[in-house]
């Protein structure tokens, strides 16, 4: 796996002190764009309209970006934010319970922030 162009930027949530933010967009064996981010020691991962009409092959990459946020990152856990305008959507839900996800009502908030509703979560603890 690739690590294209990572960019670190510092945010404060109130009353907290400033945490490390790192974006990233990851390019697996299999040519797939992984993108999310790393936040308060949480995984984001996000799963558009690209990422679901490519055909990608998700298990290798999948797998060697819970093995680089668990053992490279110190990950605690990982969330995938999945849009729900995808036409595979319950397809999807499904292959992601059967790694490990479950789907979660309302999303942790990351560094203070909350997901969209335009996303559907799943979450994994790691």
């Amino acid at each position: 796996m690739k690590v294209a162009y990572p960019r670190r930027v510092k945010g404060q949530s109130r009353g907290q002190p400033p945490a490390d933010t790192v974006f990233f967009k990851l390019v697996d064996i299999e040519g797939n764009t992984w993108m999310g981010a790393v936040v308060d020691r949480t995984l984001l991962i996000y799963f558009d309209k690209s990422m679901a009409d490519s055909n990608m092959e998700l298990k290798a990459g999948l797998v060697a970006l819970l093995d680089l946020a668990t053992e490279c990152l110190d990950c605690e856990r990982a969330v995938i934010c999945i849009d729900k305008q995808l036409m595979n959507l319950p397809m999807l839900i499904r292959n992601f319970y059967w790694v490990g996800f479950v789907l979660v009502k309302c999303p942790p908030k990351v560094n203070g922030g909350s997901l969209s509703d335009a996303w559907v979560a799943m979450e994994m603890d790691l």
